[in-house]
């Protein structure tokens, strides 16, 4: 995600300028803002087994060039399901949760049917994107933009009120 704020100015006077500060207030924002895409890229997952959903973490860094903020999953599944895949026969196995939890079949027999007709239709024709990540993104970022505006702000007016060395 990449934004643009108003209060670009006092952030770069306050790196200038109070730098400790104005890294902090910014890795607060960064921490904020990632929680939040964390919460809403999970809450966007379809759930089967909650893997996906669990696998998805955030993190914050503040480095000599700025604060970095990361959000990302360490599952495959989590990259198929934001893009999509091309056709390719998955294994039959993958699919036998899916069949139980979506299709709700629990005959032992039929979920193996089924999963095997699921994994057919896979390699034929892939499997669409369902983008949880990307709406992630546009949900949140007005919010975000928000949060970054703020601390610009509190930057600002620390700068102002003496806070600067």
């Amino acid at each position: 995600m990449t934004i643009s704020i108003s209060g670009l100015q006092a952030i770069a006077r306050g790196l200038a300028q109070a730098p400790a500060y104005t890294r902090q207030v910014l890795l607060e924002a960064m921490t904020e803002a990632t929680l939040l895409a964390q919460r809403e890229w999970q809450e966007n997952l379809p759930r089967v087994s909650g893997l996906t959903a669990s696998s998805i973490t955030s993190d914050t860094f503040s480095t000599p060039v700025g604060v970095l903020g990361v959000v990302a999953s360490s599952q495959p599944s989590a990259l198929f399901l934001e893009l999509g895949t091309k056709p390719h026969m998955p294994p039959v196995e993958a699919m036998v949760p899916w069949v139980k939890a979506v299709l709700g079949i629990t005959d032992p027999k039929e979920v193996k049917r089924v999963a095997f007709l699921v994994a057919r239709k896979i390699a034929k024709k892939g499997t669409p994107a369902q983008r949880p990540m990307g709406r992630a993104v546009e949900s949140t970022t007005g919010q975000i933009v928000a949060m970054f505006e703020r601390a610009a702000g509190r930057i600002a007016d620390f700068m102002v009120g003496g806070g600067a060395v």
